[in-house]
């Protein structure tokens, strides 16, 4: 719907309705009544819409101030969640909407059609897992907001104690783990052909695009993240020889590296911990260990591959020759506080539409003993 075009509408009538009431001829004036009311009030939101929407293409609003008419309505309804998804698809390429259309993006007050529906938000997520698996591996929050999180720090080990003797508290520390938000976006840009893609079609088109380079930046923080006005990834633990074993830099991974690695690690963390690691790693360093008319250090069962006995999961985004063991979700904490918003512009100069989805996540190690590196000498 082009809202300047409705507004000159509401405008034009307001004056027919008047010209009507200082005329000769005889009306309904509780028609006329009714109908200016209903006048009013549609030109009240869509002047709210126009203000949001220009605040939000000059960067003044932020698209996750708008609200989801869907989520607050009163009757959300499956029908509702339906007419409200097929709005806000056919609004975001500037198409024409029908009364029905219209109604569902107005429902909320302020609202411009600008939250993603929640059919279509399901979507995301569901294919932001998909592209991002270490998503679903972390404790992962969705708590609005910045949170914060006690974490186990420095603590004794409990002791025996003498019936009557007085007991004196030890000296443990909790750490707490403080997560914001951060901004993941993605932009996309297609013709103005877009116009003309089905309600389904756009939408997959829409998911996919926006889905998977947001999940391929996650999982990048998750893993690489540097800490600064970003998430911390995993790698930006201090590594040394408590946690770490070293191959030289000509030398190729043996039997006895893997062992002495996996012995580093905390058998607290031991139940729940899989092998992180590019395919080329597996399959150019480790796969060559695996003997089994000598030992079990790589074994296949299904198509799933273990190291010692953990599972491997990959990721060609960690270091050719590099790997990482630990229990990912007793280890790391993140924080994605919004759902993820799309929001929409059409650029004459290149007649097309550029479509901006971004995501809030934040995530940092909250229990630095749960991971352990094989590192790849560089000298």
């Amino acid at each position: 719907m082009n809202i300047i075009k409705r507004m000159q509408e509401i405008n034009a009538r307001k004056a027919e309705l008047r010209a009507m009431l200082q005329g000769t001829d005889e009306v309904n004036l509780d028609e006329i009544e009714k109908e200016l009311r209903e006048l009013n009030d549609e030109f009240s939101q869509l002047e709210k819409r126009k203000a949001t929407a220009d605040g939000i293409n000059a960067g003044v609003i932020p698209a996750t101030e708008i609200t989801n008419p869907v989520a607050t309505r009163a009757d959300n309804s499956e029908d509702g969640e339906k007419e409200y998804r097929t709005a806000w698809l056919r609004s975001i390429r500037g198409l024409e909407l029908s009364e029905a259309e219209t109604r569902a993006l107005t429902t909320a007050t302020g609202s411009v059609g600008a939250a993603v529906p929640t059919i279509t938000q399901n979507k995301i997520i569901e294919k932001v897992k998909q592209y991002c698996p270490l998503l679903d591996k972390i404790d992962l929050l969705r708590v609005p907001g910045g949170v914060k999180v006690p974490a186990e720090g420095t603590t004794t080990d409990a002791k025996t104690h003498a019936e009557g003797a007085v007991i004196t508290a030890d000296d443990d520390k909790l750490v707490d783990v403080v997560l914001a938000g951060y901004e993941v976006t993605k932009l996309v840009t297609i013709s103005k052909s877009v116009e003309k893609m089905s309600i389904d079609a756009f939408e997959n088109w829409l998911v996919n695009k926006i889905s998977r380079k947001v999940a391929e930046q996650i999982g990048k923080l998750i893993i690489f993240g540097s800490g600064n006005s970003e998430a911390q990834g995993i790698d930006k633990i201090t590594w040394d020889a408590t946690n770490s074993i070293s191959v030289a830099k000509t030398g190729s991974l043996s039997a006895a590296n893997v062992r002495a690695l996996v012995a580093l690690l905390n058998g607290g963390y031991d139940n729940g911990a899989e092998w992180l690691m590019s395919k080329a790693t597996f399959f150019t360093d480790f796969h060559p260990l695996m003997d089994n008319s000598k030992d079990n250090i790589i074994t296949e069962d299904n198509g799933v591959y273990r190291v010692m006995g953990y599972p491997v999961s990959f990721d060609d985004r960690i270091t050719a020759h590099e790997a990482f063991l630990g229990n990912i979700y007793r280890g790391y904490l993140g924080n994605m506080p919004e759902d993820i918003t799309v929001t929409s512009q059409f650029v004459t100069r290149e007649n097309a539409y550029d479509f901006l989805g971004c995501a809030m996540f934040d995530g940092k190690v909250q229990a630095v003993e749960a991971f352990v590196k094989l590192v790849k000498a560089t000298a």
